[in-house]
């Protein structure tokens, strides 16, 4: 009898077990498919923390949390940024900080490398690769660029005229820009929660 109360005991265990799997939504069962944005998608960001240009160094981080409720997959990822210049203002120039944008981490923390731009209405975009391709094709007599990397952030440093014969062909894939100062207005500042969009210029696949 014993036995015969066992088997029943589990029968009715495994009986729950299957109800409850069968009640649960589909989305508590199914895997989530991967989803590739375009080049070209826009996503709504916003400035995680105040950006003070005299604060700021070469390799500096800065974070651009993502607040897009239209791409479900990307809301509440954070975006990395790196300081690549710091200027301050000289003569006519106006003071200006560079920038690059690197990697973006899902809110399932999964980090994965980013190629975008930001397209507010003060940022210059800036893309190193493309740079050197057409300096490379300035004509002899204006002299070639040559350079070397920098640590940290990929950028290169170019100069002109006579250098060393070897020129190396590493580039950054990492897009950015320079914000500029308002007329003379310096330190450049930024405060938290500043509206960012940022522009995908080659297609990102989640998760």
């Amino acid at each position: 009898m014993f036995r015969i109360l066992q088997a029943k005991a589990a029968l009715t265990a495994a009986l729950v077990l299957v109800a409850v799997a069968f009640s649960l939504p589909a989305s508590a069962v199914q895997l989530v498919p991967s989803q590739t944005f375009k080049s070209g998608t826009r996503i709504a960001c916003t400035l995680d923390e105040l950006m003070d240009s005299s604060k700021l160094s070469y390799g500096d981080t800065f974070k651009l949390r993502v607040v897009d409720t239209t791409h479900p997959p990307l809301n509440g990822s954070e975006i990395t940024g790196y300081i690549t210049a710091v200027k301050k203002p000289s003569g006519a120039e106006q003071g200006h900080v560079g920038f690059f944008l690197t990697s973006i981490r899902l809110p399932n923390g999964t980090k994965k490398p980013i190629t975008a731009y930001v397209v507010n209405r003060r940022v210059t975009q800036y893309n190193p690769a493309a740079q050197y391709a057409q300096r490379q094709q300035l004509s002899p007599a204006a002299g070639r660029p040559y350079g070397s990397v920098t640590p940290g952030p990929v950028a290169w440093q170019m100069n002109m005229g006579s250098g060393p014969s070897t020129v190396s062909t590493h580039h950054s894939q990492s897009l950015g820009g320079y914000v500029y100062a308002s007329a003379s207005q310096w330190p450049i500042i930024v405060q938290p929660g500043t509206p960012v969009t940022v522009e995908l210029a080659a297609n990102l696949t989640v998760p």
